[in-house]
């Protein structure tokens, strides 16, 4: 087996676990068993945890630009998308925010990430030019608390619909608002 396909084999066995049970659930020993390898084949690609899940923290977030280059770049589009990603995997979204388990991944994540982050400011700005830099990360902010809420269905116990609070932080107007 070339070592590149095992390691792409590692993350895939990684991100199903990650989908199916949660970032608790994701460990080098459970990886290895799903892809039929010894619990040591991983530690080249990943010599530890940490490295695994930056690694497949990086993926997400590839997978999540994916999603967003799907759209036409508007805002309203981008918050749905980066909403909907979240809704359809809680977990993949939740394991981007933990800074605690990924920073000494060696992943370098944030190559990844902030190009997203500037990707919403610009396209903010483009819609909203007398705006600052730091009013489009305050929309970011706030959609990404609807995702927050979304992605642990905290959303439906309080009776908030995301789509309406989408526009409302974004203060979409009726003509704006059609797909």
């Amino acid at each position: 087996m070339a070592d590149d396909d095992l390691r792409h084999r590692l993350l895939d066995a990684a991100a199903g676990l990650l989908d199916d049970s949660g970032i608790e659930a994701v460990t080098i020993r459970e990886t290895a068993r799903r892809c039929g390898v010894s619990h040591g084949a991983p530690r080249r690609h990943f010599p530890s945890r940490t490295s695994l899940l930056g690694h497949l923290a990086k993926r997400v977030a590839v997978e999540l630009g994916g999603e967003l280059d799907a759209t036409d770049e508007t805002p309203l589009r981008l918050a749905r998308a980066y909403v909907g990603f979240a809704a359809r995997r809680p977990h993949a979204f939740d394991l981007l925010l933990r800074h605690d388990l990924l920073e000494a991944s060696g992943a370098d994540l944030r190559s990844t990430t902030l190009p997203l982050i500037g990707r919403w400011r610009d396209a903010w700005r483009a819609r909203r030019p007398a705006d600052t830099d730091a009013d489009a990360l305050a929309r970011l902010t706030a959609v990404h608390g609807i995702a927050s809420l979304v992605s642990h269905h905290a959303h439906e116990v309080i009776g908030l619909d995301p789509d309406a609070l989408i526009d409302l932080v974004l203060r979409v107007d009726e003509d704006s608002h059609r797909s």
